[in-house]
């Protein structure tokens, strides 16, 4: 006969799987939306287009994963299954933690990219405008950690899904519905 916790797997508060979920959506649009802007021999008026929604979505995304590690503080997240192993859950929290950290990175060295740049983020800048000076060796420096950063979120999701993949398909341990469905 199986445990309870086989029968139902402990889950993620609502709130926690709801914001999990619109980060998912947004992150997953930005980096189409960032890889393309700045391809040479786009169109004015849609390159134009991208980099307005990218600017502008990536302090929401810094809003989301700030609520998200404060709902994680306030509700931990439900145990993991007793089979997984050591270096599983080490792996895990290690993904977690740097997909945490680089999207806070990501969103910061793009807000001080754009205002260092001396660009406007046309939605934010009534609340954060002006916060950041222009400088263009601020800027560049900005830049190129948001350049570089990019290869590691890509393979921080990349890891992270794949690893929720074989937890779901493969394994059907409980761990991927633990945050399945996102409401």
């Amino acid at each position: 006969m199986a445990s309870l916790s086989e029968a139902a797997p402990a889950r993620y508060p609502r709130l926690s799987r709801l914001l999990h979920w619109l980060t998912v959506i947004l992150v997953l649009s930005t980096i189409p939306a960032g890889l393309i802007m700045v391809q040479e021999g786009l169109s004015r008026p849609l390159q134009n287009s991208l980099f307005l929604y990218h600017k502008n979505i990536g302090p929401v995304i810094l809003i989301l994963v700030v609520l998200r590690i404060v709902v994680r503080l306030l509700k931990p997240a439900p145990p993991l299954p007793a089979s997984l192993s050591r270096p599983q859950v080490v792996a895990a929290e290690a993904v977690h933690g740097l997909l945490y950290l680089t999207l806070i990175v990501m969103a910061l060295s793009g807000i001080i990219r754009v205002q260092a740049g001396g660009f406007p983020m046309e939605f934010w800048d009534p609340f954060i405008g002006g916060m950041v000076a222009k400088s263009e060796s601020l800027a560049d420096t900005a830049k190129a950690v948001h350049h570089y950063a990019r290869y590691v979120i890509i393979a921080l999701i990349f890891a992270h899904v794949g690893a929720a993949a074989m937890h779901g398909l493969i394994k059907r341990d409980g761990v991927f519905s633990r945050m399945w469905p996102p409401v």
